[in-house]
């Protein structure tokens, strides 16, 4: 039973109709439970074939919903058969005003809020008091001990003894506050879990804006917006290097694209590897096979080490269907302070980076080393 209930509340469907769900088979259980207690309390055949009709209606509800489809004219079935038919009647056959089924009239009137909406909420709301009111009244007149009206026959009209009412109230009270806090709470639940997805997939779409999507590092767009954020040219512990993979075209034309974007991958994850976020270090896809660190580093010779090491660790890589095959890059590695645009800083490492790759390429040129390739 709880396999089917939890394939009914599947992830394919919708909020609205995962609460409908949980409120049609609350409901259905809370009414089979009447129909015991109303036997177990002797109220006799009427009572006891009104709420069992209560359960069979509720079925038909459910069949219309889950077999014929039929959504929209199930929920209203449900408000307007339980308010208008199902508790009246069973509220005279259960004792009336003197019994508990008040409460269950608070619960008929709780059940439209989340099942209707709109236009259809406050049409079936205010049909639905008026028929409860109305019947309030009836009962009133009719049960209530008032000598002056006709009075129905005791078979229709159940009464209750003091212990009775006791036990029908201390029945009501547990049912009624099981469906609306097991309603409220599975409403909450559906809701929660919910938003938790689109939390999730907002966190998605917000990393697929910074990212790219092939190798994970962050996009070119992300890396001009983490440069505006952090002070590059204030202080001298910002590196900006920038790598390209040698003769990637050929590597492409050679081996395919599939294999070109896992060697992408492979070399972007080496990359990623040696930053540190805590730093405001960042490794991005620049475009292309052309990719952009920024670091930190006491000096120079620090910030190229960092570099150098990614370098050889890129061509040291093993390619299970290429084994002989070796990848390498270029690089060129500036210091940002005593730039104050970026478009120049950027464009000072992308010429130690052409300068690396017409030095015989797999190097690293910096400033200071003009040409040569980088510590070994």
């Amino acid at each position: 039973m709880a396999e089917k209930i939890k394939k009914l509340l599947g992830e394919d469907k919708s909020l609205e109709e995962r609460i409908f769900t949980v409120i049609l088979v609350v409901a259905l259980a809370i009414v089979l439970v009447s129909t015991v207690v109303t036997v177990i309390e002797k109220l006799g055949m009427f009572a006891s074939v009104s709420t069992l009709m209560a359960a069979v209606l509720l079925l038909v509800i459910m069949m219309i919903n889950f077999i014929w489809k039929k959504e929209r004219l199930a929920r209203v079935m449900l408000c307007y058969v339980m308010n208008c038919f199902v508790l009246p009647v069973t509220f005279f056959s259960c004792g009336g005003i003197d019994s508990g089924m008040v409460l269950y009239i608070l619960a008929g009137l709780f059940l439209i809020i989340p099942t209707l909406k709109g236009m259809e909420r406050i049409v079936c709301f205010v049909i639905s008091l008026i028929c409860h009111v109305c019947t309030i009244g009836i009962s009133y007149n009719f049960m209530a001990g008032n000598k002056a009206k006709t009075q129905f026959t005791t078979n229709i009209l159940a009464k209750l003894t003091l212990e009775d009412r006791i036990i029908d109230m201390i029945a009501s009270i547990t049912l009624v506050s099981l469906f609306v806090c097991m309603t409220t709470y599975l409403i909450l639940s559906e809701y929660q879990k919910e938003r938790h997805n689109k939390e999730i997939l907002l966190e998605r779409l917000d990393d697929l804006s910074k990212k790219d999507e092939l190798t994970g590092l962050f996009n070119r767009r992300e890396l001009f917006r983490h440069f505006e954020s952090v002070g590059l040219f204030s202080e001298r512990k910002y590196y900006v290097a920038m790598f390209d993979i040698d003769r990637f075209k050929s590597i492409n034309d050679t081996y395919g694209h599939l294999f070109g974007d896992l060697a992408l991958k492979e070399i972007s994850a080496e990359l990623n590897g040696i930053i540190n976020p805590a730093e405001n270090e960042i490794a991005a896809r620049y475009g292309g096979e052309e990719f952009v660190l920024l670091l930190r580093a006491k000096d120079d010779e620090e910030a190229l080490r960092r570099v150098e090491n990614v370098r050889k660790r890129v061509e040291h890589l093993k390619w299970e269907d290429y084994p002989n095959l070796v990848i390498t890059i270029s690089g060129g590695i500036i210091n940002c302070f005593g730039y104050n645009q970026l478009t120049s800083m950027l464009a000072q490492a992308d010429e130690l980076l052409y300068k690396a790759k017409h030095s015989g390429r797999n190097c690293i040129i910096s400033q200071k080393n003009s040409g040569v390739q980088g510590i070994e």
